[in-house]
């Protein structure tokens, strides 16, 4: 059913923007400046509960409703992707200097360290039945471990082509190369098939063959079947929180005609740099250095809707496996969860 049937609510049920003191938690590494960022979120179950990362090393648990951190583990490194195996209830974190490290999602004991030589790892996952683990470094190495045999390394032979790993399903790799997405044979070593494409890379895709690409400011879909761009879009404006505004500032911008709108100034002109998108059911969702988040149609384009609130650039956006919850995270450690509901 096409997006522009439904309205589109969504209610903040749970917000930080105050992390807790770090002092003397930090290792000064690749980002030595910002010790609460959240660098990375994912759902630790089917909705309102998610792990979240920092630069610190902190792995938490954070809960709807609850503001307060569940610190699972402190590692002596900076973490850069967090990815939960509800199978093995493990939880796989990829570091700057430690490679991937598994611990257990209970206690938070280290169950395996996976080497990375001289890089790190800002591609993981694992693959759809829980199987295998996969990572991409940044010197274009991939790798593959067997989860359930002690994460032991699969043999990768040289005739696998280029490109990181985007996913692994029914033991078929998923490359992202240059100018083409490549299907590999995982058990026979052989390529599956080609499929060119408009972008070196993208935030995702759908069963429909639609690619999210970002470029700075602008996001582009992207259909491979049809090999055309079918709309770029990019944030509105800037929005700023009234309460950032002496009141003579507010009435000098509604003489300029400037939008005021739910607390919100929203300046024209300004398309900042955005930061992830997601395909949901029938919307797609972007966050922004603007700390907003944006909810479009998926088929038409048309803004739906602006989710504010975050006192900092909106980093890292991630749905419930049911899409019908959405979650996010800031560079100041601030969370916020929101549930999509549709009005039929």
């Amino acid at each position: 059913m096409k997006s522009s049937l439904f309205g589109i609510y969504l209610l903040i049920v749970v917000s930080c923007n105050n992390a807790p003191s770090l002092e003397g938690m930090f290792t000064d590494k690749l980002t030595g400046n910002n010790a609460v960022s959240y660098t990375d979120v994912t759902y630790a179950g089917n909705k309102d509960t998610v792990l979240v990362t920092t630069y610190s090393g902190r792995v938490v648990y954070r809960f709807k409703n609850q503001e307060q951190e569940n610190v699972l583990t402190q590692l002596n490194d900076e973490i850069y992707v967090v990815r939960y195996n509800p199978v093995q209830k493990q939880v796989a974190l990829s570091t700057m200097q430690s490679g991937i490290v598994v611990i257990d999602a209970k206690n938070g004991k280290e169950l395996h360290k996976l080497p990375v030589k001289e890089s790190w790892c800002l591609k993981m996952g694992y693959s759809k039945n829980f199987e295998y683990l996969f990572a991409s470094d940044q010197k274009g190495n991939r790798f593959v471990w067997t989860v359930n045999e002690n994460y032991k390394p699969v043999n990768l032979y040289e005739s696998m082509p280029k490109g990181a790993i985007k996913s692994i399903e029914n033991n078929v790799i998923q490359l992202v190369a240059k100018g083409k997405v490549i299907y590999w044979n995982l058990t026979n070593s052989t390529t599956i098939k080609e499929v060119a494409i408009k972008f070196n890379d993208f935030e995702d895709i759908d069963a429909d063959g639609n690619i999210l690409n970002i470029d700075r400011n602008t996001l582009s879909l992207y259909n491979i079947p049809a090999a055309t761009i079918k709309f770029t879009l990019q944030h509105p404006g800037w929005l700023r929180p009234l309460d950032n505004f002496s009141q003579a500032s507010i009435d000098k911008y509604k003489k300029r005609g400037i939008t005021i709108k739910n607390g919100y100034l929203e300046e024209p002109g300004y398309h900042l740099p955005l930061t992830s998108a997601i395909f949901g059911k029938d919307e797609i969702f972007t966050s922004s250095i603007d700390r907003s988040i944006r909810v479009w149609g998926k088929d038409s384009g048309k803004l739906l809707n602006s989710l504010t609130g975050h006192k900092a650039t909106v980093n890292k956006i991630k749905l419930s496996d049911d899409k019908n919850q959405l979650v996010s995270i800031d560079l100041k450690g601030g969370i916020r969860f929101w549930q999509i509901q549709k009005n039929e």
